[in-house]
């Protein structure tokens, strides 16, 4: 399968989740994959930021493939009250402590980002377009460089093979919006009402996924460039993660996104209908989703005659949404590709 990653890693960065580093290591050793573009969006990270992670990653693990940096702010929203919480002002000296000793990848400044962050969206667009119905796009952050490339390409949405997407939040203790959504909800709304076909693997079910300090012992153990550099940079995340959280480790989001693709029987999946509030308040980005009555099919979304036909009652755009995943199958898609 041939896929483009957008992403916002964090690998090296202070209280920032490394899941999409984990994710693009899968990637790249995956047999069953094939890499071509990582475009990088503004949540996790700034977008430049996140850029100089991926490109340091694979420079340590001499992986050629294209890195973009895109879209440096949501569509609509203010980033302020995100960027304030997701660049963790508030991280104690305590826990700074823990990324003691790996070096911050530096953001090389300007760049790709002096076209107001276009540069991702294109990059996308012109891929998709030279390759119809061949490209699997995996959106690991905000969808902003996706809605910005349905905005340069009408055709994107028609000639892209899927989308799979992390984020959104339907029933989780205490979270009524995930980062991804709540970051972008106006693109999380273009990408779903598009008519791409796309997967939704929400956050419900990600965090039912988990990295222990044993399985780091067992990334470390492989020895691999790819797998210490992956073992150094979460050491202090998966700390993080289980001193603030109160878990065993720390989830793997991103990276299931990414292993469902290798082998499509770690998951469950339900067809139905997705949407996300554009209402202004806290709770802009929430999303909601109503189940079909096509519970076995398995395909991505789109394929529905009935889009735009203002008598339906079911508001959202229909979407196979991910419901439940085998954690253990899930780390041997990981392993398996990491020790090939």
């Amino acid at each position: 399968m041939r896929i483009a990653i957008d992403c916002d890693p964090g690998n090296g960065v202070p209280g920032a989740n490394t899941d999409d580093g984990l994710a693009l290591g899968l990637a790249v050793t995956a047999p069953e994959l094939q890499l071509e573009l990582v475009t990088t969006v503004a949540g996790n990270t700034p977008a430049d930021v996140g850029a100089a992670v991926a490109r340091e990653l694979f420079r340590e693990w001499r992986v050629d493939v294209a890195v973009v940096a895109g879209s440096r702010a949501p569509l609509v929203r203010d980033p302020a009250p995100w960027r304030r919480l997701l660049d963790r002002e508030d991280l104690s000296e305590e826990h700074r402590r823990l990324w003691d000793g790996i070096p911050r990848p530096l953001a090389a400044g300007g760049g790709e980002t002096d076209d107001g962050g276009l540069a991702a969206a294109r990059a996308l667009a012109r891929l998709v377009r030279a390759n119809p119905g061949e490209i699997t796009v995996v959106a690991l952050g905000p969808l902003t460089n996706l809605a910005r490339a349905l905005r340069l390409d009408p055709a994107f949405a028609r000639n892209v093979a899927g989308i799979a997407i992390m984020g959104g939040a339907l029933s989780v203790p205490g979270r009524a919006v995930d980062t991804n959504f709540g970051y972008d909800p106006h693109a999380a709304h273009a990408v779903l009402t598009s008519g791409a076909r796309v997967t939704v693997v929400p956050l419900d079910t990600t965090i039912s996924t988990m990295l222990t300090p044993r399985d780091l012992d067992r990334l470390r153990r492989i020895g691999s460039p790819i797998a210490e550099s992956l073992a150094r940079t979460t050491a202090p995340w998966l700390r993080y993660s289980a001193e603030t959280r109160g878990i065993p480790g720390c989830w793997l989001h991103d990276v299931l996104v990414v292993a469902m693709l290798v082998d499509p029987s770690i998951v469950t999946r339900r067809r139905g209908r997705l949407s996300v509030s554009l209402d202004e308040g806290p709770a802009q980005g929430a999303a909601a989703f109503f189940p079909g009555d096509d519970p076995d099919r398995d395909d991505l979304g789109g394929d529905d005659p009935d889009r735009d036909d203002p008598d339906r009652d079911d508001p959202g755009a229909p979407v196979a949404l991910v419901d439940g995943v085998d954690n253990a199958g899930l780390l041997e898609v990981f392993f398996g590709a990491l020790t090939r």
